[in-house]
């Protein structure tokens, strides 16, 4: 099964997060194709300077971490596909357009969006839904 994948569900498997480490190791060896906003990029990187900033990773391993994510095979799309209905579906929802991106990609590819945002879930249920509902 392919898929969209918010960050955090890539960044809680990168960083190994309790407790999501399962439900993300499983999703990771489940899914074929992941997908997700170009934006994934830049937010992962800055989870990962917070982690070595407090302490959690030290520099080498924040590094480490990236490049290990780069061999995710993460099928980047471009933000300036996706804008306008992002935008449309936050002013509906009342939800930043960094979150409806990732909602909008879903959409447009008839994919779920593997995420722990209950308010992604909430707001949009037919496509958002934690990994482990994907696989059922």
């Amino acid at each position: 099964m392919n898929a969209v994948a918010d960050t955090n569900v890539i960044a809680y498997y990168l960083l190994g997060t309790e407790p999501f480490v399962r439900e993300t190791r499983r999703f990771w060896q489940t899914v074929r194709e992941v997908q997700a906003p170009a934006i994934w990029a830049a937010e992962l990187a800055n989870v990962v300077w917070m982690a070595v900033r407090n302490g959690v990773l030290s520099s080498e391993e924040g590094h480490r971490r990236l490049h290990f994510a780069a061999r995710l095979h993460v099928r980047s799309v471009s933000i300036r596909t996706l804008w306008h209905r992002a935008l449309a579906r936050s002013i509906d929802k009342n939800l930043p357009v960094c979150d409806t991106l990732f909602v909008e990609l879903a959409a447009r590819e008839r994919l779920p969006l593997a995420t722990f945002d209950t308010r992604l879930i909430e707001a949009f249920p037919d496509v958002a839904r934690r990994p482990r509902a994907i696989f059922r």
